[in-house]
């Protein structure tokens, strides 16, 4: 189904989990909405256009401040770092993926996904299993070094952009990449821009709740295994995998 692009509707269904947001912060009892996926897409996705507004803005504040983002099309040294998200983004992207016009890229991110998931191997489930920030933190340091590409990289460009997380749409460094990527040595250098940080952040509340009502006591997961598990929900489990093993899916993907 089409992501909702109706505002009157998005808005009448953000002004309820806006609310229900608010109640959970003073501690009340929260009645969460039923959300149907392509509002949640709709919602994510004028989040994220007003994020690239602000991030617009701090590319112009770095260059009134005479330095230089390095990021361009092309540079993905930061692909292989895990980006870990909400349902709301994940349900974003799978939405984004079903829609007719981006049935090639889908296709390629479930032939691309074994490699991801194999690649990536046990820091996934270590990730995925973590309970504490100390032993997320390590699970990612790990599966960094792996240097195992994102699934929805094809030749240095995202081909997920459009829908791709705030996370992504944020990460930036100035100077140069050599710091970004499994290689990395030492800390990124970022510039300080108060409009973006502060729309990222007041933007987490909102992504928290969709999060609870679509997943309530899920926690967040890699977005390649996230996105991987909606779209399997439709994959026919005796079907050949559309990884291009020749097996069928259950035995080949949907098993991993």
């Amino acid at each position: 189904m089409a992501i909702e692009r109706d505002g009157e509707r998005l808005g009448a269904v953000a002004s309820q989990l806006g609310a229900a947001a608010q109640a959970a912060e003073r501690g009340e009892r929260v009645r969460l909405p039923v959300l149907q996926a392509r509002d949640v897409a709709g919602i994510t996705l004028a989040m994220h256009e007003a994020l690239d507004d602000a991030i617009a803005a701090r590319s112009v504040a770095a260059r009134e401040a005479g330095v230089h983002i390095a990021c361009s099309a092309g540079c993905s040294a930061c692909c292989v770092a895990p980006v870990i998200v909400s349902e709301g983004e994940a349900v974003t992207v799978a939405q984004w993926l079903g829609e007719r016009e981006h049935a090639a890229v889908r296709a390629r991110f479930l032939r691309a996904y074994r490699a991801w998931r194999t690649g990536a191997g046990s820091a996934v489930d270590a990730i995925h299993a973590a309970r504490d920030d100390g032993a997320r933190r390590a699970a990612a340091i790990e599966l960094k070094r792996k240097a195992v590409m994102c699934a929805f990289n094809d030749g240095g460009l995202c081909t997920i952009y459009e829908a791709r997380p705030a996370r992504c749409r944020r990460a930036h460094a100035l100077d140069t990449n050599a710091r970004c990527g499994a290689d990395g040595d030492g800390e990124v250098a970022y510039f300080e821009h108060a409009p973006t940080e502060m729309m990222f952040a007041e933007q987490q509340p909102m992504h928290a709740i969709i999060h609870h009502a679509l997943r309530r006591g899920g926690d967040a997961e890699l977005l390649c295994a996230a996105v991987f598990r909606l779209l399997e929900a439709d994959l026919p489990r005796n079907a050949p995998c559309p990884c291009g093993s020749g097996a069928k899916f259950k035995r080949c993907c949907g098993a991993l």
